[in-house]
């Protein structure tokens, strides 16, 4: 069919035109065409147009039939042409509605107004909605709620950034709630996990804790918080509550000689002080008065206390140097004298009175233990020997030590053991004399066993008699003696000693340099690293009872010698000579 108003042709069984959306009705009348050449008209009315005489009324009448159906026909057309199309008016409105609903859907899914929309219907929402909603809750002050909804926030996204900040608005809900010690938790939880750097959290849970009157908690956050995020804050507000750290009466660093030193509190708090590295106040000292410090390095630290709180440390650190005294020096020259003669010794500071002078003649490292100067001059004896002396101040301090030798030009005893044929018992010789010969000489033993001793190498036993003892060891000679010990006066020692003798007698058998005791009553005779030595130890607080022992290590085999005699009462009351198979260690004392 064609449209009759844009010539457009379309499906016949269409009454509205896809085109221009007319209504076209029935198809026009077919047009009248014709032909001036041709008599004929070609329309089977074709006589209705012929210029007759008789027809002209007959084309009026119809040119006027023609025109009212035109007429007609355009008043059908405007009427169907203005009808509304309910299909595609439904069709549009479907597409408003299903519009509507996808950006209502995508309103809720992007927007925050939308999450928040979701999250009061209990919908699955982000974290933020439901943050927003907890805070919307407690405004309203449905606290139980604000809770719930607080932690269902965090539940969603608990790695968030900016949790620390978040979870500030939970622990205002406990506080709001008076749930104290959850608000607290969640201060705790900020400021310790995750964000010990800033200041809020600590703020807030150190009001808790003034609230609730617990001071000494409070001013310990104070100085956490401080050292955390470095806040002046907390600082002052901490030095508002707590004790006055404690001053010391002496100024740290270097000083010299021995000093007393004071702790002050300036509101009169007790005072606990320590030098080692425990926890103060409780692994301290209660401060009760001046302490003294001597030489050395002290590092003390110190608190106030009052109640239950405590100060911040004071840290004082002292070195106490002491004077040192000058090496003693001698009046006479080192070198070789003709004859004996003394020698005196003076201190070299004379403006310090309180030094005191030791000195050793027998070769020995003086000490305090070694005989003190007196001012009586000191005898050199015969031969070679050293003079050795230091000074010791009133503090202690020994100087470096004087060390001088001479030598004097006269006859003198040997070492022990220098004379091998005389430095043994009568009648034997230790490590020589079988166990048949020495019993031919001293008789049966009352007594004999095995015994372990580490001084022989091979398998030992022990011979009882009635004035003391013998030991034998198998050797390359056979069993030999290597221990004697008697109190028999009829057996002779080394040197024609015998029981009975006194002391000063066995020494002037033997090498003695001369040295006086020492205060306590013990003696050295004589020191050689190469030899051996000679001393006299007292056993008691009596010096006329204790040992003298001459030791003898001088021997070609490394063997050690060693010779005991018993001093009771000035007296030699036994006499014991003993083998070791090891050289004995000279240390120097």
């Amino acid at each position: 069919m064609i449209c009759k108003s844009c010539n457009q042709e379309s499906n016949a069984a269409s009454r509205m035109c896809p085109y221009c959306g007319q209504y076209m009705g029935a198809e026009p009348e077919p047009a009248v065409t014709y032909d001036a050449a041709s008599p004929e008209l070609t329309d089977t009315r074709v006589h209705l147009y012929k210029q007759t005489p008789g027809n002209k009324r007959v084309l009026k009448k119809t040119r006027r039939k023609r025109l009212k159906r035109r007429r007609r026909k355009a008043k059908n057309t405007t009427y169907q042409g203005g009808m509304i199309n309910w299909l595609k008016v439904a069709v549009i409105m479907m597409a408003l509605v299903m519009a509507l609903g996808i950006g209502g859907l995508i309103w809720l899914q992007v927007s925050p107004s939308g999450q928040l929309v979701l999250a009061r219907m209990g919908r699955k929402a982000s974290s933020d909605a439901y943050w927003a909603l907890g805070t919307e809750l407690l405004d309203q002050g449905y606290i139980a709620r604000a809770i719930e909804t607080y932690k269902k926030a965090e539940m969603l996204e608990p790695e968030r950034k900016d949790l620390d900040e978040k979870l500030l608005l939970t622990a205002e809900a406990y506080e709001a709630a008076n749930q104290m010690m959850d608000a607290e938790a969640v201060y705790e939880r900020i400021y310790t996990q995750l964000a010990p750097e800033k200041p809020e959290a600590y703020r807030l849970a150190i009001n808790i804790m003034l609230d609730q009157d617990r001071v000494f908690p409070a001013v310990n956050l104070m100085k956490l918080a401080h050292e955390k995020t470095g806040d002046e804050g907390f600082f002052n507000q901490r030095s508002q509550l707590v004790p006055q750290p404690p001053k010391a009466s002496l100024a740290a660093g270097k000083h010299m000689y021995s000093k007393d030193i004071s702790f002050i509190s300036s509101q009169d708090y007790d005072i606990y002080y320590t030098t080692g590295e425990g926890l103060l106040p409780e692994t301290g000292t209660k401060y009760t008065g001046p302490i003294r410090i001597t030489e050395g390095t002290y590092n003390f630290r110190a608190v106030c206390v009052s109640s239950e709180l405590v100060s911040d440390e004071m840290s004082v650190r002292y070195t106490i140097t002491l004077p040192t005294p000058m090496a003693p020096k001698a009046n006479m020259q080192p070198k070789t004298y003709e004859r004996q003669f003394k020698v005196s010794l003076r201190i070299v500071d004379e403006e310090d009175k309180d030094v005191t002078l030791y000195y050793t003649l027998d070769g020995t490292k003086p000490d305090l233990d070694s005989p003190r100067y007196v001012g009586d001059p000191i005898l050199i004896p015969p031969g070679k020997s050293l003079l050795r002396a230091i000074a010791v101040n009133r503090y202690g301090k020994i100087s470096s030590e004087m060390i001088l030798e001479y030598k004097v030009n006269q006859p003198f005893k040997f070492f022990f053991g220098r004379r091998p044929k005389e430095d043994q018992f009568a009648g034997m010789t230790l490590m020589k004399t079988t166990r048949e010969a020495f019993i031919a000489q001293y008789g049966e033993p009352q007594s004999e066993k095995p015994i372990e001793n580490e001084a022989v190498p091979g398998p030992a036993t022990q011979a009882i008699y009635p004035w003391g003892e013998a030991r034998f060891t198998q050797s390359e000679d056979g069993v030999v003696v290597y221990h004697v010990s008697t109190n028999l006066a009829s057996m002779k020692g080394p040197r024609k000693t015998s029981i009975g003798m006194t002391m000063k007698e066995v020494t002037d058998k033997f090498t003695d340099k001369g040295q006086p005791p020492n205060d306590r009553g013990d003696r050295g005779i004589y020191y050689d690293m190469k030899e051996g030595y000679a001393n006299y130890k007292i056993a008691s607080d009596d010096p006329n009872t204790g040992t003298l022992q001459y030791v003898y290590v001088g021997s070609a085999d490394a063997s050690t010698t060693i010779l005991t005699y018993d001093i009771v009462d000035g007296k030699v009351a036994g006499i014991t000579m003993r083998y070791l198979n090891y050289r004995q260690s000279m240390v120097e004392l």
